[in-house]
């Protein structure tokens, strides 16, 4: 018996963005987008994902929780700790690995060695001389700060909030060549580019008044990604689907032998309707309306429709498309009638670090690894967790700062330019907008126009410029997903200057 202290999000996500110090922090709970935080520690729902015309940062939060460990091995929650109860000190390892990438990590994919023609190695890596450490309550910033050929290059910062808990921000959203002008041909490898994308361990020491310090016995992981342009909208498959998967194949969790169609089968329904708002209105929207009611029920009158939903979300028609085996199987079973009917039943309560887990892994995409957005395919090797949704960070060969990112396209914006149309990731970068909560869906328009006749340079230099899609509410009291913030000086009908000195026409 004793006293086990866990840190969670076993995996937090952190979100570039060009703001000097506007963020908030990322999704904590099913049904959260995020929230920001004020001078004086209130928190409240996040209403914009810019300010003053920058993208504001997404903070991942960590959090300390003491557990009772019995005679068996089980762990009973006892309660979250914060600096009410005890000095908490934090200790976080960002790097960015991306240019030092000297193999391919498997056959077929996109990432391929780097800057091959550069031998020291050691310049291609950007981060911090080590570790940065913080603790006490809603401490300044304390920032990464590495070189990437010997230019600066800033990573990102640790604070604390009020309660003494970790927030990691990451970078600007920055992506340069040394020396400038370098090339940029490529979606995914790029050399003497960098961005200031990167992960690493967040670990801690928790001393309570009186007693020695211990180490947080379980610790966590934290990505820098991206921005998520369309925040709400879901994707079919997420990462945590593919943890899940990774779990099951480790012989750490089970899926249940009859899906629940409130927890399972409908939320998947939901995901795959709300790409309509991103991807293509009239493909997704027999899905976003089809009737719950009768999805829900096991009768063989509605197995044809079910028949014919499932289909639809096993093989999408998403490039490179992959779905989890325990999620196919789960549709099957409700498929032909075999799943649990309680679409009315009320939701089972979740522990919130078991909430904090879900939460944001479940707003990163978990399919089309091509090479991905938040992360690459290496969370779906069971090899890499020590138990469900945490990384084992004893395993030294597969488990590094920089391990998650580093086989991710270089720019990230270079790989925004090349996936449109091409169905990869609607969810976290649109292929369409619509720009008008009273004409739906007369309003779409090119969520990328007029970046689509430019290169990837044009992506480099205009991506914090393009807007965010977010829910609203029409005249007729009707939700919608409509773009917000798009950047006024960057209209889509405007003729913008190509690289290479020649004006284009414009789509759209």
């Amino acid at each position: 018996m004793g006293t086990v202290y866990k840190i969670h999000p076993a995996i937090g996500i952190a979100r570039v963005g060009n703001h000097p110090s506007a963020f908030f922090v990322g999704p904590e709970s099913h049904d959260s987008r995020g929230v920001e935080i004020d001078a004086s520690g209130n928190e409240s729902a996040v209403a914009r994902y810019k300010e003053d015309g920058r993208i504001k940062r997404q903070a991942a939060r960590f959090r300390v929780f003491k557990f009772h460990q019995d005679e068996a091995g089980h762990l009973e929650l006892v309660d979250e700790v914060t600096a009410d109860d005890a000095e908490i000190d934090w200790r976080v390892d960002l790097c960015n690995r991306k240019s030092a990438l000297d193999h391919n990590p498997a056959p077929g994919h996109p990432a391929e060695a780097r800057n091959v023609g550069i031998t020291d190695r050691d310049t291609l890596i950007i981060r911090n001389n080590g570790p940065v450490t913080i603790s006490g309550r809603d401490t300044p910033p304390k920032e990464f700060n590495g070189q990437f050929l010997g230019k600066p290059v800033y990573l990102g910062e640790l604070r604390t909030d009020g309660k003494g808990r970790l927030l990691v921000l990451g970078g600007r959203g920055t992506s340069e060549s040394v020396p400038p002008a370098e090339p940029l041909n490529s979606f995914a490898n790029n050399d003497k580019w960098h961005d200031d994308v990167s992960d690493g361990p967040v670990t801690a020491v928790v001393t309570l008044p009186g007693q020695d310090p211990v180490v947080v016995h379980h610790p966590s992981w934290v990505i820098v990604a991206p921005p998520d342009f369309a925040p709400a909208i879901g994707a079919i498959v997420t990462l945590y689907d593919v943890a899940f998967q990774a779990a099951i194949e480790k012989g750490a969790l089970t899926a249940e032998a009859r899906p629940s169609f409130r927890r399972h089968i409908k939320p998947l329904i939901e995901r795959a309707g709300s790409l309509r708002w991103v991807n293509d209105f009239h493909r997704w929207t027999s899905i976003a309306t089809a009737d719950m009611n009768a999805l829900a029920d096991t009768g063989g009158a509605n197995a044809s429709l079910r028949q014919q939903i499932a289909m639809r979300l096993k093989s999408p028609g998403l490039d490179r498309f992959n779905m989890p085996s325990f999620m196919k199987s789960y549709l099957d079973q409700w498929a032909s009638g075999d799943f649990v009917s309680d679409l009315s039943d009320a939701d089972v309560p979740t522990a919130v670090p078991d909430q904090l887990d879900r939460a944001a892994l479940e707003a990163c995409v978990g399919n089309n690894f091509y090479p991905g957005i938040e992360a690459s395919i290496s969370l779906k090797d069971k090899d890499i967790y020590a138990r469900p949704f945490r990384l084992d960070h004893t395993n030294l060969g597969q488990v590094f700062p920089g391990c998650l990112t580093q086989i991710m396209a270089v720019p990230w914006q270079a790989d925004f330019i090349e996936c449109d149309d091409k169905v990869w990731w609607p969810s976290q970068r649109p292929d369409i907008a619509m720009i008008d909560a009273n004409d739906i869906p007369g309003s779409e328009a090119g969520w990328a126009d007029p970046l689509l006749i430019m290169d990837h340079q044009g992506m480099v230099e205009h991506a914090q410029q393009l807007g965010f899609v977010v829910p609203a509410i029409n005249n007729a009291g009707e939700p919608v997903f409509v773009e917000q913030d798009r950047d006024p000086k960057f209209p889509r009908d405007q003729a913008i200057l190509v690289a290479g000195g020649e004006n284009a026409p414009v789509k759209g």
